[in-house]
């Protein structure tokens, strides 16, 4: 065993004990629930605001709360489903805000479902 790798291993040891001990708290503790496996994810990049990442990552910063992506991905379901967006008790002003982010989302998933009409380039079967 390399010794930057017999180090790194000791001192992640070091912490579990510590942590174990109750000498160190936890860096942060998240509880997952298990993926429906007949879901399959796909990575996209996406462009939002900054004020839509601040809020999701405010409420993943809570205890327990689900990573902030993992929220992002719940807000868009419940959209889509017609369901009201859950997880940790929100102010009316930031209630608001996310319905409105999850309706705007919801509205362009289903633009995007919508069938392209062929133009004079496309090429069409027979």
């Amino acid at each position: 065993m390399k010794k930057a790798t017999f180090e790194k291993l000791k001192k992640s040891l070091e912490e579990a004990v510590a942590i174990e001990s109750g000498e160190l708290a936890p860096a942060r503790v998240t509880i997952r629930e298990v993926p429906n496996k007949n879901i399959r994810k796909v990575r996209i990049n996406i462009m939002l605001d900054d004020d839509i990442i601040e809020f999701f990552k405010q409420r993943a910063a809570l205890p327990n709360a689900a990573p902030y992506q993992t929220q992002i991905n719940q807000a868009l379901r419940d959209a889509i489903s017609g369901q009201r967006l859950s997880t940790a008790p929100l102010d009316d002003q930031s209630e608001a805000l996310a319905e409105r982010i999850a309706e705007k989302v919801a509205s362009r998933l289903h633009r995007g479902q919508k069938k392209k009409t062929p133009t004079k380039y496309t090429r069409v079967e027979k």
